[in-house]
């Protein structure tokens, strides 16, 4: 996949993605996919709810000469919860995730939803919009420009409020070209 060198950088790197599962029959399951891992708790084929981990990489270090000379922010450890239902190919799911250490020390609020539309036996199109909000001091730590920060790297200062950090939308097609493997 590609990523953004560092959250709200418009410099993007190539990054591997590491995916995979374990499902039950009754519907709970684990599942990684890059660097999230969540569980479904709930014995249903609909109704999912459980624990969520994210892990957030450090900024510092970065291709941007003026961000580079501002502070360093460490790499976040995110818990929380998510839930949602999924019904004849469309989903919504929410997500809500906390900084346990003291990276931002702020939380963020994802709202996702859409459809995953089964082409074939192998091939699954799917297609959906999201939406995260992030408090006071996740927007800080990440886009906020400090006195000091403004004074090291020439920036402007930002004081930078909660509210809605994106809005997106979602594109795949999904080929499960052998038994147990998939390629997205």
């Amino acid at each position: 996949g590609i990523a953004p060198d560092y959250e709200g950088s418009s410099d993007y790197e190539p990054v591997p993605v590491l995916a995979g599962d374990a499902k039950f029959d009754n519907g709970m399951y684990v599942k990684l996919l890059g660097l999230n891992l969540r569980a479904n708790l709930i014995p249903s084929k609909f109704w999912r709810l459980g624990p969520v981990y994210n892990y957030r990489a450090e900024r510092d270090n970065v291709e941007n000469n003026r961000v580079d000379r501002m502070r360093d922010v460490s790499d976040a450890n995110e818990l929380g919860f998510w839930g949602g239902i999924g019904w004849e190919g469309c989903f919504l799911l929410f997500d809500v995730l906390a900084d346990t250490g003291n990276a931002h020390e702020g939380w963020t609020a994802k709202l996702a939803g859409g459809y995953n539309w089964r082409m074939s036996e192998k091939f699954v199109f799917s297609m959906g919009a999201f939406t995260t909000y992030a408090d006071d001091d996740y927007m800080s730590t990440y886009f906020g420009v400090d006195r000091r920060d403004a004074a090291r790297s020439g920036l402007d200062r930002y004081d930078a409020d909660g509210g809605m950090k994106d809005v997106g939308l979602d594109l795949g097609v999904n080929w499960g070209f052998a038994p147990n493997w998939d390629l997205r």
